[in-house]
């Protein structure tokens, strides 16, 4: 599998979750991850971003601005992004989760996302990755 080291590498729900993966939740989990993921691309203004539709999405839109405020280079962040959006759309934690309650949730992000390449994050990415979920999870399915 190729390494995360971009936004528009980060793959779609069904390359990266089997059928099987969710059983309790596949929808939620297939939804939130692609939702997820086409808020990053177009965080990074990724040609690979659907075009947004015509009905407007205040809080999709919100979460983007958000995502590019996060850091000036949101590509040297994909791997820490990549957890975020596994945490935001796998684990869904509270919307007013801390970052203490996240790292549990980060370590196993970190053990599904091992075969693309994803490291721990340094420690000072952490904040990095508690910001993108609390930007992400507005826009998850319920």
């Amino acid at each position: 599998m190729p390494a995360i080291t971009r936004i528009d590498q980060i793959p779609p729900s069904h390359t990266i979750f089997p059928a099987s993966s969710h059983p309790d939740q596949p929808g939620a989990v297939h939804h939130g991850w692609n939702i997820g993921r086409q808020l990053l691309l177009h965080a990074v203004g990724s040609p690979l971003a659907n075009p947004m539709t015509s009905q407007p999405h205040p809080l999709r839109q919100e979460a983007i601005t958000h995502l590019r405020a996060l850091t000036e280079h949101l590509d040297d962040a994909a791997g820490p992004l990549a957890l975020a959006l596994h945490v935001s759309a796998v684990q869904q934690p509270l919307a007013d989760a801390d970052t203490t309650t996240l790292i549990p949730l980060i370590g196993e992000a970190l053990a599904d996302l091992g075969d693309w390449s994803v490291r721990a994050p340094l420690p000072e990415q952490i904040d990095l990755i508690a910001r993108a979920v609390l930007a992400l999870q507005p826009c998850m399915p319920n």
